[in-house]
């Protein structure tokens, strides 16, 4: 019998990069169900997917307009929202919380592809903080990681000790929206730069992205961006996700 051979259609440049992402992220266990996901790789599985809602233009319009009130932001942007209970905050949590440091880098690489839409790249990316005694007990920043994912993707120097938190206090997420500020205010300084950069205008004229895993009031954007504004910088902040109600 006389078999026909038919090439197989080229994967094309987006879907390539799909699958790049998703083959290291995946692990055959849905991180937002804890379900099964069969044998093609992906980030959850189809019924957690169909509940991720991507951030809009007109979302992170929003967003930016919230911010620039408080500080000189170029652009604000978020890769999903995530109101309470949804899939994007479950996987925010898996992530932040749960010890699924792998997720960061392959997230973070999805996250500068969909800003990439409507921003051009920056110059340096800047992930907030934590304190040396949460990452000591996390073993990893999880804004680092989504940081390192996005610089990789762009082939951009990633700045991680830009910023400093100090030790200290409750965490801001068991914080109401008042107490998040009054305590943000006095939560960040600047980094292990050498002092004599510190405080003069070393990213003078440098598009920064200050990058975290969620926006809720935005009280740490604030703070941490305030300290890049000082040094010169031309902000923009990106989170993963950003959270809606309570």
């Amino acid at each position: 019998m006389n078999h026909t051979y038919r090439p197989k259609s080229p994967i094309s440049v987006p879907e390539s990069k799909w699958f790049g992402w998703m083959s290291m992220v995946w692990s055959g266990i849905c991180p937002a169900c804890g379900h099964g996901m069969g044998v093609i790789p992906a980030l959850t599985c189809l019924y957690c997917a169909l509940d991720l809602r991507c951030a809009s233009e007109l979302d992170c319009g929003n967003m930016r307009e919230e911010l620039s009130w408080r500080i000189p932001v170029q652009d604000a942007s978020a890769l999903w929202m995530a109101p309470s209970g949804s899939v994007a905050e479950a996987l925010y949590k898996a992530l932040k919380f749960g010890g699924k440091r792998h997720l960061g880098s392959p997230i973070g690489a999805m996250m500068a592809d969909h800003r990439d839409g409507w921003h051009p790249p920056p110059h340096r990316v800047i992930p907030v903080p934590l304190t040396p005694k949460r990452m000591w007990s996390r073993g990893y920043n999880q804004a680092a990681e989504l940081a390192n994912g996005m610089a990789s993707r762009w082939g951009i120097p990633l700045l991680e000790y830009a910023l400093r938190r100090k030790e200290g206090g409750l965490n801001l997420a068991r914080l109401g929206r008042r107490e998040r500020f009054v305590k943000a205010a006095t939560d960040f300084e600047h980094g292990t730069s050498p002092a004599s950069l510190v405080y003069s205008q070393d990213l003078a004229g440098l598009r920064c992205l200050l990058v975290d895993d969620v926006m809720t009031t935005g009280a740490t954007l604030e703070q941490c961006g305030k300290l890049l504004v000082e040094r010169g910088a031309l902000l923009s902040v990106m989170v993963l996700a950003r959270k809606l109600g309570k």
